[in-house]
């Protein structure tokens, strides 16, 4: 069973850590636009979209008034042979102009009323934001940092590691140049020896 564990970089925390920021930045822009286009339409609903509407409510109800007075106009007149003039498409003029009226106060009333649901639904919608808002401000940061640090632990004892196995290389290559004498030639030693004998007899 390995005993120790074999670390030889920091290139998968790295990896790591290049993924987590990538994600934070997409999470933040995502973050960002996402309030941007709620709050845009909530400025619409009170602004634009106000304005909008009353202006249109006040065209339409002066085309009404304009239809309704040629209508009576016509009304009034006589043809030749003295019977009153077909008012037919004056009167589907006056229709169309009601039901464009009531249109726009419809939309009047219905933005008064989207202003207040929407307020409450913007209000869900940034509770609801909130996680993923702390893990781009918070996580994101204090992961990447986490990272940073195991990998200045890591690299420290990587090179504390190759430290000490050049010393211990270089040691015993000490002891095993200089333990030993130098070897002795067994049949010189001999000679030596019997050459001794002759000259003392």
């Amino acid at each position: 069973m390995d005993g120790g564990a074999h670390l030889r970089d920091t290139n998968t925390l790295m990896a790591a850590k290049a993924i987590i920021v990538k994600a934070g930045q997409s999470f933040a822009t995502a973050i960002e636009e996402a309030h941007s286009d709620a709050e845009r339409f909530g400025m619409w609903l009170d602004g634009d979209g106000q304005a909008h509407w009353e202006r249109q409510r006040r065209l339409r109800t002066e085309k009404l008034n304009i239809d309704r007075a040629a209508l009576f106009r016509k009304q009034i007149q006589m043809t030749a042979d003295g019977r009153p003039p077909s008012t037919v498409d004056e009167k589907r003029a006056v229709v169309r102009a009601e039901a464009a009226l009531h249109q726009a106060e419809t939309y009047l009333r219905n933005l008064k009323r989207w202003r207040i649901e929407y307020q409450r639904l913007l209000a869900q919608f940034r509770a609801g934001m909130n996680p993923l808002s702390h893990y781009v401000d918070q996580v994101v940061p204090s992961s990447i940092a986490s990272l940073n640090r195991m990998a200045q632990a890591i690299d420290g004892y990587i090179a504390t590691t190759v430290a000490r196995t050049v010393d211990s290389e270089s040691d015993h290559g000490l002891r095993v140049a200089g333990s030993d004498p130098p070897p002795t030639d067994t049949h010189t030693s001999m000679r030596r020896g019997t050459a001794s004998d002759e000259d003392h007899p």
